[in-house]
């Protein structure tokens, strides 16, 4: 089991509004990106996992994925996969049953609304053999993403992830967490660069964020948020309402709708071209270098290593030893969608 200590915790933020993220000034500054976008769902379960380093996952509505994590030994609680924020979240009751202790008051923004959060401190999250320590979570209502996700307990986010390299197999709706470096090595495919995204400058709150160019009314670059979260493709493009376009409805995790227009749009990233239907927002969020949210729902697998910075998408399987023989085994354990 791998375990990671790297959160210590200091009081004494003062936290505003900055778009569509949460700006604290004081000592220490923080940014805490939480732009998960979830459109509809049904109620999930889990099965039993006999490997710890295969974790199956379950949809809700073919894109949040849904996993299994324990918190201060206690569970496993159903949490959302989102790697597009920033931290670790779990809903007010969870705290409560947990005794979660605040130790103070912060903001949290989604894409469409600013509500009140309590800060706290974890002192272990796990999700199958990765545990991290000290953990700073946000004790915040998850009403909206109950809804979506009735069996919903929390959201998963990139502080808890920091230190952990693995594979999301859409495929076969599994997590395989790559501890020694065998699921990289069975593995062919382009490493596509990530860079972190740190918040203001502290190098133990980031995201990650992708480079791709984009062809929509000609060609430009965007780095993209990488985001297990988003239902869909998302460019943030500010001043521009859309009124001349398809119109469709962008939804976060508080239930809280913003209108977008809609166009199929060409990106390109590791060298491969593809077109994915985009939500298109008059806005501005998840930082100032990043101009959207680049869902990994969109690929059938991709790998994700945050130690070594890197990504690939749709990899093919080099060697089929030991990753093959571990995903015909784990795949029949997966129930179904509901």
């Amino acid at each position: 089991m791998r375990c990671n200590s790297h959160v210590t915790f200091r009081a004494g933020p003062v936290c505003s509004w900055s778009g569509a993220y949460l700006r604290c000034f004081g000592p220490p500054s923080r940014l805490f990106v939480l732009v998960a976008l979830l459109l509809c769902a049904g109620p999930t379960s889990f099965a039993d996992t006999l490997n710890p380093a295969v974790v199956p996952f379950h949809f809700v509505r073919g894109f949040a994925v849904m996993v299994p994590v324990t918190v201060n030994g206690s569970g496993p609680y159903d949490f959302m996969l989102d790697t597009g924020s920033t931290i670790t979240s779990v809903d007010r009751e969870l705290g409560q049953e947990l005794a979660l202790q605040p130790r103070e008051q912060g903001v949290v923004m989604t894409l469409a609304e600013r509500t009140p959060a309590s800060l706290a401190v974890a002192r272990r999250v796990a999700i199958g053999p990765v545990t991290e320590q000290n953990v700073e979570v946000m004790i915040r209502d998850l009403s909206g993403l109950r809804h979506i996700a009735p069996t919903a307990r929390g959201v998963l986010g990139q502080n808890a992830l920091n230190h952990a390299d693995f594979l999301l197999d859409y495929r076969h709706k599994l997590m395989l967490f790559d501890t020694a470096g065998e699921v990289a090595r069975s593995l062919k495919g382009r490493h596509v660069p990530l860079r972190r995204e740190l918040v203001e400058g502290n190098p133990r709150y980031a995201n990650l964020a992708v480079h791709a160019d984009v062809n929509d009314n000609g060609a430009h670059p965007v780095d993209f948020l990488l985001d297990s979260g988003a239902a869909s493709m998302v460019l943030f493009e500010v001043g521009n309402d859309g009124l001349d376009r398809p119109q469709g409805l962008v939804t976060d995790t508080a239930g809280r709708h913003l209108v977008s227009s809609v166009r199929n749009i060409q990106v390109v990233i590791d060298g491969n071209s593809r077109e994915v239907a985009t939500n298109v927002l008059a806005s501005k969020a998840a930082g100032k270098d990043i101009g959207g949210l680049l869902p990994t729902n969109i690929f059938g697998r991709i790998y994700i290593s945050n130690s070594g910075g890197f990504a690939m998408f749709e990899p093919k399987l080099k060697k089929p030893m030991p990753l093959d023989h571990m995903i015909a085994s784990m795949a029949p354990q997966a129930a179904p969608d509901r």
